[in-house]
């Protein structure tokens, strides 16, 4: 029987057409190469600069997906002192963020200044109209590969499919120093002179996708064992007198190589040894030169490994481990292996030294884009303790570094990014929202305040920061859209289907017809006029544009209008109210990359979005569903006037409606730069 293509499989190759993107800065190498820490100084140090023509010093805090009614409740509540200072001495609004309003989307029109129609980034998930297939939305690893002796001559690259410029690749051409530190979907780094850049949000693991973490345990079912796991893989383990062992697969072997062509990746092994004490509760793991003993609700530290996929090549990789339980059962986490910084698989910062300077300062790191571990708990194999504790230190980190890269006084604009604020959203709103399925009353006694903890961190970073402003400075703290519940999700696709716009292969009564395996390979393209892929995306199967296309482009327009006034008509049997607030057709959309853009970009009511089948490009039975997901809180294809971001300002406003779009030129304004024509963006001062 065929194996079903799995979401792993697809997040490890999908992605395969960039519309040529940005390689990072720093020379390419075929491998880690040792550098003197003096010279790594010298060359991660940016290079003088002339005095900036602008009025001062620009920081920009952003917090992605908070929520500003939640933050306004806490000001009124006394418990976010700091961010109430800021709004008493300047400014606090509501930002307007972009149609979808999901964070590839929003950050990217942040980094541009443009609507999506200018950068090209509309959802997670794209479509290939050449081959009906789904690609990652915003950027991939183009793996090395193997010369006929072996050898591999060039390290991993990362590819961005973003269009435009940043508006800090702008400022740099002027002589403006940028610092910018996990800004979300802005990999790969810019080229800049004068600054330095470290990625966050959209730098995979080695294997190159977004996450792949290992979970192990004894007490795993065979059909636990067989099922997919989203992000990761299970392992079983088999103790005998203490003793397991289990081979877990590492890096990607490079293809090629003596004349023989790979058409599937093959992987490495890294044997593991486990030992239990079930008296003492205590797991050691070994392997390589790395033994650890854990306790029971404890993180490891960072371990180093180092894999050898082929000839004289080799990766390094850090990871850690979480004990869940070590008596009666085993459960153990471990994160994927994700990049060294003292030897990143494919550059992640700029200057590319860069990321081996902090390893340098601070020890190992977390390099993971997808710093939080939303997968293993969305899995069962992490807990929400272990999520929690993990998620706010690694916001301190983050808030340790953009203070001591503060302190250096070697910039003028600086920005740096945390994520925990929406992961937390996301994982925890189950214990916010009594109407949620899985809402549990003894678990919100415990986790009912999650998404505040975070917002309480994230008030205390602001407060550490404001001591160090000058008069000068202009101070920014933003989220690039908001949040609410997700309490059920629609199959677009099954719509559809029912509705007679789409049909599945060998299956012709439209009320019956189901294809579950995913990525529109149900698709019967003869006779489908429209189709949904990723979070927020609707497309026309449209002649000449789609590879087997059938609508007449003149008849586009009209069938857009059709679906837009036929799917506003859908109501929840259950409550009677309307599924969707809003269809938005591609005409909101305008600039150089309208190629890619959605026919139809989603606007779900509140409580609705699209379910993970549906994202993928499947066709299910039912309609609409119970979320029983812990992914519980959303945003990402909701009507965007009702998620607008926050933004805090020590200056007063001279535009009442602040957009996304004008932070960056305002940015600029405030250096003494001109933003360039094609920035969408006002001045806000």
């Amino acid at each position: 029987m065929q194996r079903r293509l799995s979401r792993r499989h697809f997040l490890t190759t999908g992605a395969l057409a960039a519309a040529g993107g940005a390689i990072s800065c720093g020379k390419q190498q075929s491998g880690p190469a040792e550098t003197p820490p003096e010279a790594q100084q010298e060359a991660s140090a940016p290079k003088a600069a002339p005095s900036p023509r602008g009025k001062g010093r620009v920081i920009i805090l952003g917090f992605d997906g908070a929520e500003p009614t939640i933050v306004e409740a806490m000001m009124a509540a006394g418990r976010l002192p700091h961010l109430k200072q800021l709004r008493d001495g300047g400014t606090f609004a509501r930002l307007r963020s972009t149609i979808p309003p999901q964070s590839p989307a929003a950050w990217n029109s942040f980094t541009t200044c443009k609507n999506p129609g200018g950068h090209g980034i509309y959802d997670f998930i794209r479509r290939n109209p050449a081959t009906h297939l789904p690609e990652i939305g915003t950027s991939k690893v183009l793996h090395p590969s193997k010369r006929h002796d072996g050898t591999v001559t060039e390290r991993a690259k990362a590819v961005g499919f973003r269009k435009g410029d940043p508006f800090w690749v702008v400022a740099d051409r002027a002589g403006i120093r940028c610092k910018l530190f996990n800004v979300p979907y802005a990999f790969p780094a810019d080229a800049l002179e004068h600054g330095k850049m470290l990625c966050g949000l959209d730098v995979p693991e080695i294997r190159g996708s977004q996450n792949s973490f290992s979970a192990f345990s004894d007490a795993y079912t065979p059909e636990q064992l067989q099922e997919d796991v989203a992000g990761g893989a299970r392992y079983a383990l088999e103790f005998v007198d203490g003793t397991a062992t289990v081979n877990v697969r590492g890096a990607r072997i490079p293809k090629g190589g003596q004349g023989v062509r790979r058409e599937r990746s093959e992987d490495t092994e890294l044997p593991f040894e486990f030992v239990v004490d079930r008296d003492a509760r205590t797991l050691t793991v070994s392997a390589q030169a790395n033994t650890v003993t854990l306790a029971e609700g404890t993180w490891s530290d960072w371990l180093e490994w180092v894999f050898e996929p082929a000839k004289e090549f080799t990766v390094r990789a850090i990871s850690r481990f979480y004990l869940m339980e070590a008596g009666e059962r085993v459960r153990l986490y471990m994160s994927a292996f994700q990049f060294h910084p003292g030897a990143p698989y494919a550059p992640m910062s700029c200057p590319d030294e860069f990321t081996r300077e902090l390893a340098e300062r601070y020890g190992l790191f977390k390099t993971l884009g997808w710093a939080h571990e939303t997968h293993a708990l969305r899995e069962g194999e992490l807990t929400e303790a272990g999520f929690m504790e993990d998620s706010l230190r690694t916001m301190d980190w983050r808030a340790m570094l953009t203070l001591d890269e503060l302190d250096r006084d070697d910039f003028d604009v600086l920005i740096s990014a945390w994520t925990a604020t929406d992961r937390i959203g996301h994982m925890f709103w189950r214990y916010r929202d009594p109407k949620h399925p899985l809402y549990d009353a003894e678990g919100a006694k415990i986790f009912g305040e999650a998404l505040e903890q975070s917002y309480e961190k994230m008030d205390e970073i602001v407060g550490t920061v404001m001591p160090k402003l000058r008069e000068d400075d202009l101070f920014i703290v933003m989220s690039d859209h908001g949040f609410e519940t997700f309490l059920k999700g629609f199959n677009i696709n099954t719509w559809l289907v029912r509705n007679g716009y789409a049909s599945v292969q060998g299956q012709d009564d439209p009320a019956t017809a189901v294809g579950e395996k995913g990525f529109l390979l149900d698709f019967d393209w003869s006779r489908t006029r429209a189709y949904a892929i990723g979070l927020s995306s609707m497309y026309l199967n449209i002649q000449g544009r789609e590879r087997h296309g059938i609508v007449p482009p003149e008849q586009a327009d009209a069938l857009i209008q059709e679906l837009r006034e036929k799917l506003l008509a859908v109501t929840d049997p259950e409550t009677g109210q309307p599924i969707f607030d809003e269809l938005y057709s591609r005409d909101v959309y305008s600039g150089a990359a309208l190629y890619d853009a959605p026919d139809i970009s989603l606007g779900y009511a509140r409580g609705y979005q699209n379910t993970k089948s549906a994202a993928k490009g499947a066709v299910p039975k039912e309609l609409l569903i119970p979320n029983l997901d812990k992914w519980s809180g959303d945003h990402v294809a909701a009507n965007h006037t009702r998620i607008p971001g926050m933004l805090f300002v020590n200056r007063r406003l001279a535009i009442e409606d602040p957009d996304i779009r004008d932070l960056g030129v305002t940015t600029l304004a405030y250096s003494g730069v001109p933003s360039p024509d094609d920035f969408e963006g006002r001045n806000l001062l």
